[in-house]
C-alpha cells in the first residue's frame, strides 16, 4: 500500500499533505460507493488549491491510494489490468472546472486498469456541482455505462452502479476465458447445479458454482456458462428440470460447448438421460475430482488409492454407457457358455478392486511400523489438514524450511509429506502435511484414501489451516470438520490456523460460527507467505507438547483394548508393566487427555 501521496504535491503545505495522508489505508463510508465524507474531503483539498486528487478505493471502501494532479488530469500510478475480470478497486476524482462529465483520457484508464469505476466530481469552489459514475460496458469496450450525474445529497443513489459491477465483471470473466481458451485450445464446459431454495450464496447465485468452475479449470477445461435452480430435490430423471435442461441445451449449442459439468453425483440414469438430451458428454462433481486427482497423484500408494476409487464409482455405472456393453456374447454363430459383456466388465471391476485394496492394506500395515517407530522414539506427530488451497503446503515449508510441493491451484498436494520441524529446545516434531479437503468430497475417495488419511487419525495434534480470505471460510471450516468425523478423527486435539491473513486489512474480522469457536480453544492468525504469526504458532505447538504434560500411573485391563491403544497414541510412555489384572502404565500425556483415563489411576 503506498505511505504517501503520489503526484504533483509541490507547492502545497506540508500541513494540507499530511491532513490527506492520514485518509492512506482508512475505511471511508463503508457501504457507500461515493462516500459522501470522502466527497466532501476531496472538494475542500481541489476548492483551496486548484487541483484535482484521486483517490483509489478498493471493495471494502479501504484508500489504497491517493495522487494529485492539475486541472488537466490526475496521475495516477495504477498498474495496467492483467487479471480476469476487474481490477477490484475505482477512482474517485475531482474536476476543478466544475465539469462532472469523464474526460477521454478517465475513460481510457477505465478501459486499460480495468476498474471497476471511474468517478468523476465536479467542484466548483469547494462545493460539488455533481458526481456521475462510469463503467466499463462489456458489450462495447470503447465506450462505457454511464450512471449519474448525482447531486451530492442524492450520492446514496450511486450505489445502483454498485449493483452492475458484479454482472459486469462475471460478463467479463467469461470473455477473458473465451479468448484464454481460444488461446490454449481447452475444453469447453457448461455448468449446471441445483441451489437449496432457503440457501444463501455469497455474491448471488451466480457465484453458487464457483468452487465448480475452479475444479474445471484446474481439470484443464474452462467454464463457458452457468445454468442453476432453485429447488430442494432433485428431479429423478433429469436432476434438474426439464425447463432448465432446454436452457443447458442452448447453451451448448451457442457456446459450442463440448462437456456438461454437473455440480452434485448423478445416477447412473440420469446421465443417460442427459447425454441423450443434450447430445454432449455429461459427468458429475465426482467424476471431475476423481479426473484432477489421477492427474495429481505422484506416489504408488496415491495411485493406487485413486484407481481405487475410480473402479468403486465405475462399478454401479457400467449400465448407461450404451447398449456396447450389454450386448449379449452368445447367439447366432456364438453360441455356448457365454454371459453379457456387462457381467464380464463388473467381474474384472471387483476383481480389481479387491487386489488394489489387498496392496492398499499391505501399506496401510507399513504405516502402522514407521507409527511405532516415532512413538519409540518420542517423536510427536502434528497433521496439517484442512479445505484445498488454504495453504497448507506453504505453511508446512515455512515452519519446517522444507521444499513440499506448492502451487495456487486445488488438489496441488494428493501424496502425504512429513517434515520435522524443530524450534527451540531439544525436542523435535513432525509436520506431516495432507490432502486437502473439499465440499461434497465423494465417499469413495475418502474410503480409497484412508490409508493416508489414517496419519489425521493417529496424530497426536491437528492443524486445521483455513484460508481466512474466503468469504465462505467458515463453511470450508464445517466441510472439514465433517470429513474429520467420517475418518475418526473428530475426537483429536486441534488448533485453529487462519492462514492467508496478509490479505486482510488490520481492521477486518474473521466470521467465525459459535460451533466453530466452540470446538477450538486455541486460534492464531499466521500468514505463511510473509511469516506473520509464525513464531506464536510454532511456541503454540512446543507449549501443547511440553507446558502443558502431566504425568500418569495407570493400571488399565487388557479387554480395554481401544483404550490402551489411544493411551499408546496420546501419550509419552516411559514404562509398561504387564500385570495378572492387566497392563500399569506410567508416563506424560497432554493435561486435556488425561481425563479420558481417570477411572484407570494408580
Amino acid at each position: 500500500m503506498a505511505d504517501k501521496i503520489k503526484g504533483n504535491t509541490d507547492g502545497l503545505k506540508a500541513a494540507l499533505i499530511r491532513e490527506y495522508e492520514q485518509y492512506l489505508g482508512c475505511q471511508c463510508g463503508p457501504g457507500e460507493y461515493v462516500p459522501a465524507e470522502l466527497t466532501a474531503a476531496m472538494a475542500k483539498f481541489t476548492g483551496e488549491t486548484g487541483r484535482e486528487i484521486a483517490f483509489v478505493l478498493d471493495r471494502r471502501n479501504y484508500v489504497r491510494e491517493i495522487s494529485v494532479g492539475d486541472a488537466v488530469h490526475v496521475d495516477t500510478q495504477l498498474n495496467d489490468g492483467k487479471q480476469r475480470g476487474l481490477s477490484g478497486t475505482r477512482l474517485l476524482h475531482t474536476h476543478p472546472n466544475g465539469t462532472y462529465t469523464a474526460s477521454a483520457q478517465d475513460l481510457e484508464t477505465l478501459r486499460r486498469c480495468r476498474l471497476d469505476a471511474m468517478v468523476a466530481i465536479g467542484v466548483d469552489g469547494a462545493a460539488v456541482t455533481g458526481v456521475s459514475v462510469y463503467l466499463i460496458d462489456p458489450e462495447d469496450t470503447e465506450n462505457a455505462l454511464r450512471f449519474g450525474p448525482y447531486s451530492f445529497e442524492r450520492l446514496y443513489r450511486s450505489g445502483e452502479a454498485a449493483d452492475r459491477v458484479r454482472e459486469i465483471e462475471s460478463v467479463l470473466r467469461a470473455q477473458d476465458a473465451q479468448s484464454e481458451l481460444r488461446a490454449a485450445g481447452r475444453e469447453k464446459a457448461v455448468l449446471a447445479g441445483a441451489i437449496p431454495e432457503k440457501a444463501a450464496v455469497v455474491g448471488g447465485d451466480a457465484h453458487a458454482l464457483d468452487e465448480l468452475a475452479e475444479l474445471a479449470e484446474t481439470a484443464g477445461a474452462v467454464a463457458v456458462d452457468r445454468v442453476t435452480q432453485r429447488r430442494d430435490r432433485p428431479d429423478v430423471k433429469y436432476y434438474l428440470g426439464s425447463g432448465v435442461v432446454d436452457r443447458i441445451k442452448e447453451s451448448v449449442r451457442a457456446n459450442r460447448a463440448e462437456l456438461v459439468i454437473f455440480d452434485d453425483e448423478l445416477s447412473p440414469s440420469q446421465i443417460r438421460n442427459l447425454e441423450d438430451a443434450l447430445n454432449v458428454r455429461v459427468i458429475d462433481r465426482t467424476a471431475l475430482i476423481l479426473d484432477i486427482f489421477a492427474a495429481r497423484a505422484q506416489s504408488a500408494e496415491g495411485k493406487l488409492q485413486v484407481e481405487l476409487a475410480q473402479q468403486k464409482y465405475r462399478l454401479p455405472r457400467l449400465t448407461g454407457k450404451g447398449i456396447e456393453l450389454s450386448r449379449l456374447g452368445g447367439g447366432i454363430g456364438t453360441r455356448g457358455p457365454g454371459e453379457s459383456k456387462l457381467e464380464t466388465d463388473r467381474r474384472h471391476i471387483n476383481r480389481k478392486i479387491h487386489i488394489l485394496e489387498a496392496k492398499l492394506k499391505e501399506l496401510s500395515a507399513r504405516r502402522e511400523v514407521l507409527r511405532k517407530e516415532r512413538r519409540r522414539n518420542n517423536l510427536p506427530v502434528i497433521a496439517v489438514v484442512g479445505y484445498t488451497n488454504a495453504g497448507k503446503s506453504t505453511l508446512v515449508n515455512a515452519l519446517c524450511d522444507a521444499d513440499v510441493f506448492v502451487k495456487d491451484e486445488l488438489f496441488a498436494t494428493l501424496d502425504t509429506s512429513v517434515r520435522r520441524l524443530q524450534y527451540g529446545g531439544d525436542r523435535d516434531f513432525l509436520l506431516v502435511d495432507t490432502v486437502g479437503f473439499i465440499r461434497k468430497l465423494p465417499h469413495d475417495l475418502i474410503e480409497s484414501f484412508k490409508a493416508t488419511l489414517e496419519e489425521t487419525v493417529y496424530a497426536d495434534l491437528l492443524l486445521h489451516v483455513v484460508d481466512a480470505s474466503a468469504p465462505d471460510c467458515d463453511e470450508c471450516i464445517d466441510a472439514v470438520e465433517n470429513i474429520l468425523d467420517e475418518i475418526g478423527a473428530g475426537g483429536r486435539p486441534r488448533y485453529l490456523v487462519l492462514n492467508k491473513c496478509d490479505r486482510l486489512g488490520e481492521a477486518d474480522e474473521v466470521y467465525l460460527s459459535d460451533r466453530t469457536r466452540h470446538t477450538y480453544g486455541k486460534v492464531v492468525r499466521v500468514s505463511a507467505l510473509t511469516g506473520e504469526g509464525l513464531g506464536e504458532l510454532a511456541a503454540l505447538i512446543e507449549r501443547y507438547f511440553t507446558g502443558s504434560a502431566k504425568r500418569f500411573e495407570l493400571l488399565i485391563p487388557y479387554a480395554e483394548g481401544a483404550l490402551i491403544a489411544e493411551l499408546r497414541r496420546a501419550g509419552n510412555i516411559e514404562q509398561e508393566d504387564y500385570r495378572e489384572d492387566g497392563i500399569r502404565f506410567s508416563g506424560t500425556m497432554p493435561a486435556e487427555l488425561l481425563g479420558k483415563f481417570r477411572n484407570f489411576s494408580v
